[in-house]
């Protein structure tokens, strides 16, 4: 008896495996679902379908139901048991398309929700399907009479509405082969209402595919994903022509790394952007209300963009030589290779990052990456430096006639204060908030000696001092400061005499 019990101990205890799995691996849901177009593109799909169904609910506020629909080939009875086990795949360590390890399927769908089901339909024949629920597996429905887990036969496959009056309506043909994956009781919804899931679903795949989506259109809900190049050279993109700004490229460098199975070619593309791409008013930076839509690009894909296969894979701020900061939004680089350098890239099982090994980071700085990356920022810092020229220049008519506005509104005061018999204050609030000097008071006016400008220049200084004098001042404290200076420039008039004499005694 002890002997067959020890034949029968598998690797895993199947309940636990499954609770435990599904918690591992996927940032978001956009990247679980990505690993099901994935398959969908690898089985040569012209079309995925990502649709939310709301059965159970009147609302359409947040989803009860995902599906992942596509026009592929589709899978034999079979092959859709393999497909929804861990590790089962017919592509094997397959070097050719996006999918490796027989894993994304179950993972994938494991991590959104309870209950996954997979109907697929080769042409010419009837559509199958299985379902695997959690909570049937916790009680035991697929374990057989000799106590494994197994995975239930297929059977008719039954659609359901809300897919069949998507089909009918989208596709015309009908629907003669293809998988659709159908993803029930979401416990494990990142977004709370299907519009924001729907909207960072199509920022994200138009990245991450825009290189494959020429060859299989992708539909969010029946709404297209529009491809997005995060280096923005290509002027198809809707995002490339939104203003006259455009991504200047540098040249694209090729290398080859010589591997057993033959020679590998990596890609690397560079471009840089003017500091005002991601700006509504090209003249301010893009900060709050003023960055437009292609901000949320720049600051998701900051850094350096792997592809794996035309699909994007990676962004990393961090390498052996230099860390990407924000001001480095406005350069873009892309690292794209092939599957045969997985090893010496790090792709991990779920396709979302990347460990570049020491070797590889050797390549590419041999390559040119590190001279490419410093002289991408010498471009931008030249850029900001003739924007910022341009701004100063245009300004100086405006701040020419604000402090002539300023000079006639001062001697309006202390004309206005002469006349009713009063002194006219010797300091007074700007128009930014600060304070300066009234150079039309009475102590600049006496010519000869005190010098007028000795007498401007010292008493500027001291009030830069006093208001500016502490870098850890907060606004709220500097405002302060100004009001109390204010009130003391109204009782400083009794000690001008003095300084006046002073200044007096200079030789000139």
């Amino acid at each position: 008896m002890q002997k067959h019990k020890a034949r029968k101990l598998g690797l895993t205890v199947p309940d636990a495996f499954v609770r435990g799995i599904r918690h591992l691996g996927y940032r978001s849901n956009v990247e679980a679902i990505a690993e099901l177009v994935d398959n969908a593109i690898q089985a040569y799909a012209e079309h995925v379908d990502i649709v939310f169904g709301y059965d159970g609910t009147d609302s359409q506020k947040k989803p009860t139901q995902i599906a992942v629909l596509d026009d592929g080939h589709g899978m034999t009875p079979d092959m859709i048991q393999l497909a929804m086990m861990w590790g089962g795949t017919h592509r094997e360590n397959d070097r050719s398309g996006l999918g490796r390890y027989g894993y994304g399927l179950p993972c994938s769908t494991m991590s959104i929700g309870k209950r996954f089901t997979v109907i697929s339909k080769v042409a010419g024949r009837s559509a199958k399907q299985v379902t695997l629920d959690l909570d049937d597996l916790n009680n035991g429905k697929y374990t057989d009479n000799e106590g494994d887990t197994v995975i239930p036969l297929p059977c008719d496959a039954e659609i359901p509405q809300f897919l069949s009056n998507y089909i009918n309506l989208l596709y015309l043909d009908g629907w003669e082969s293809g998988t659709i994956i159908l993803i029930e009781k979401l416990d494990r919804l990142d977004w709370t209402t299907t519009l924001g899931f729907a909207k960072h679903l199509d920022q994200c795949f138009g990245v991450t595919y825009h290189k494959l989506l020429i060859s299989t259109l992708i539909f969010i809900n029946g709404n297209p994903v529009s491809p997005t190049d995060p280096l923005f050279l290509d002027p198809s993109h809707t995002l490339c022509r939104i203003d006259n700004d455009r991504a200047i490229a540098l040249e694209p460098v090729s290398l080859i790394v010589n591997m057993p199975t033959g020679p590998a070619r990596i890609l690397l593309r560079y471009s840089y952007l003017p500091p005002s791409f991601a700006s509504i008013d090209k003249s301010r930076d893009a900060v709050g209300l003023n960055a437009n839509e292609r901000f949320p690009i720049l600051k998701d894909y900051h850094g350096i963009i792997f592809s794996r296969n035309g699909r994007l894979i990676d962004c990393k701020t961090k390498t052996p030589w230099t860390t990407f900061i924000n001001n480095d939004r406005y350069i873009r680089i892309e690292v794209e290779f092939p599957a045969s350098l997985d090893e010496l890239f790090g792709v991990t099982t779920a396709k979302q990052q990347i460990s570049v090994s020491p070797e590889m980071w050797d390549r590419l700085q041999e390559a040119g990456l590190v001279k490419a990356i410093e002289q991408l920022r010498g471009r931008v810092r030249s850029l900001k430096t003739a924007r910022t020229l341009k701004n100063t220049v245009c300004a100086f008519p405006k701040a020419v006639a604000r402090d002539k506005q300023e000079s006639i509104a001062r001697s309006k005061t202390t004309s206005s204060a002469r006349e009713k018999g009063h002194r006219p204050l010797l300091l007074f609030r700007a128009s930014n908030g600060s304070l300066s000097l009234n150079t039309d008071h009475p102590v600049f006016a006496h010519g000869g000696r005190p010098n007028p400008i000795t007498l401007q220049t010292a008493l500027e200084a001291l009030l830069s001092a006093i208001t500016n004098g502490r870098r850890d001042d907060t606004d709220i404290r500097r405002r302060i400061v100004v009001e109390i200076l204010t009130d003391w420039g109204r009782s400083l008039d009794p000690g001008l005499s003095s300084i006046t004499d002073i200044l007096a005694s200079e030789t000139y």
